[in-house]
């Protein structure tokens, strides 16, 4: 089996791990590299040591932002995400697919015809990546720790870099479902920022 076929599993299983996490306000950093792993249960721990742990223990402490970074030369293998090259050694992979194939698809005009997001399944999850950046947006801007809240900026301008002219017009009126189409309404509260509840739920 080709590697492109094992990369796209661990892709996939981050992306749905990014999701799920995504419905309780949790974000993650994770690196996607190639090594040597060794595995041993003992009588009373589980024993996880090798090169490949080494290396992502190291290099995530250098790695700004939050979500998937994949070492380069695996990066190649992932075909059907975009990445974004972060340095010499990682790419950021673009974990908001519908977002991201929503801009290809209409070439970063809004708003857009309706029926372009039931015509087909590729933007069947536009709702939450536009949650994902509603969330960003209220942390990179409230968080009360600089170092954090540059975290959540590193992000936020990836995809705003990426996908500027989207994010022209989000950007002044709001990362909500009508944007898109002022008769979409989408299936989440846009109203509702977990972070603003948590951050708020911390100062009492």
């Amino acid at each position: 089996m080709q590697n492109h076929y094992f990369v796209t599993y661990l892709i996939e299983f981050a992306q749905q791990l990014f999701y799920r996490l995504l419905t309780i306000g949790v974000y993650y950093k994770g690196i996607i590299t190639y090594g040597e792993f060794n595995y041993s249960e003992l009588n009373n721990i589980q024993a996880y040591w090798g090169h490949a742990l080494i290396e992502t223990y190291t290099d995530e402490k250098e790695l700004e932002g939050l979500g998937l970074f994949v070492r380069k030369d695996i990066s190649k293998d992932i075909l059907i995400l975009e990445k974004e090259s972060i340095n010499s050694k990682y790419d950021f992979v673009f974990l908001c697919q519908s977002y991201m194939n929503l801009y290809r698809n209409v070439n970063g005009l809004l708003p857009i015809d309706l029926d372009i997001l039931t015509e087909t399944d590729e933007f069947y999850r536009i709702d939450e990546d536009l949650h994902f950046f509603r969330e960003i947006e209220y942390l990179k801007e409230k968080h009360p720790c600089e170092k954090v809240r540059r975290k959540y900026e590193m992000v936020y301008n990836w995809y705003k870099t990426r996908t500027h002219e989207f994010f022209d017009i989000f950007e002044k009126q709001g990362f909500f479902p009508m944007v898109i189409n002022p008769g979409y309404s989408g299936s989440m509260d846009p109203f509702i920022i977990i972070a603003e509840n948590e951050l708020k739920n911390r100062q009492e």
